[in-house]
């Protein structure tokens, strides 16, 4: 008679932005997916990009301090909200791996997913309208149309 397989370690990838939503996400996945064992990568996208995509004063060309500067902000704030999350774990006795990641934050899920062999990905969803979405677009319609892993997209009203 052979022997069991041994199992393997599940990775799972929830994305989250500190929003309700992603707490929401956090959460559902604790309570619906989460097995003891599973190794679980919280994944925080920082796009410094999206600091420059709206023509702040900051930004313009010369001034590389007030870029320098407004960086270090977003920094400290992704650092506050990793913090908080890494707290949400522990408290809901699930280890986690808190990771930062740079880019646009579809491909930067998408990336770590991939980099990091995840079996899934769970992620928030904000909602959007057909109209914003289709103009806009949506991480988690990023994320469902260019992972290759099982994409749990966590909506709620």
């Amino acid at each position: 008679m052979a022997a069991p397989a041994e199992s393997k370690q599940r990775v799972c990838l929830v994305a989250f932005d500190g929003s309700k939503h992603a707490e929401i996400a956090v959460k559902w996945f604790k309570e619906n997916i989460y097995k003891e064992g599973d190794h679980v990568l919280l994944v925080h996208a920082i796009d410094h990009r999206h600091s420059m995509a709206y023509g702040s004063v900051a930004m313009m060309p010369g001034n590389p301090d007030a870029i320098a500067q407004q960086f270090r902000g977003e920094e400290k704030k992704a650092e506050h909200v990793m913090v908080q999350y890494k707290q949400k774990c522990i408290d809901m006795g699930m280890p986690a791996e808190i990771l930062k990641a740079y880019g646009e934050a579809g491909e930067a899920i998408v990336g770590v997913a991939h980099d990091k062999k995840a079996d899934l990905i769970v992620c928030g969803c904000r909602g959007l309208g057909t109209i914003r979405r289709t103009i806009m677009g949506s991480v988690s319609d990023y994320v469902v149309h260019h992972s290759n892993v099982p994409v749990f997209i966590c909506r709620h009203d």
